[in-house]
């Protein structure tokens, strides 16, 4: 599996009621185009903040 850089990440709302939206991601000249809802705007959320609040882990050269 070959994993791109992401340059730039937008997110659009499409419909408020139901809460509706897009995610554009551009990656080496490509934009990849995902359709997404409450629910998986909320995974999303969760998933980016377990990443965001993880701590760095030592390896044992380090100690």
């Amino acid at each position: 599996m070959t994993v791109q850089r992401a340059t730039n990440i937008t997110v659009s709302t499409v419909s408020a009621a139901p809460l509706r939206g897009t995610i554009e991601i551009d990656c080496a000249g490509t934009v990849a185009t995902f359709a997404i809802d409450e629910e998986m705007a909320h995974r999303l959320c969760a998933d980016l903040e377990r990443f965001l609040t993880q701590v760095p882990r030592r390896t044992r050269a380090a100690r």
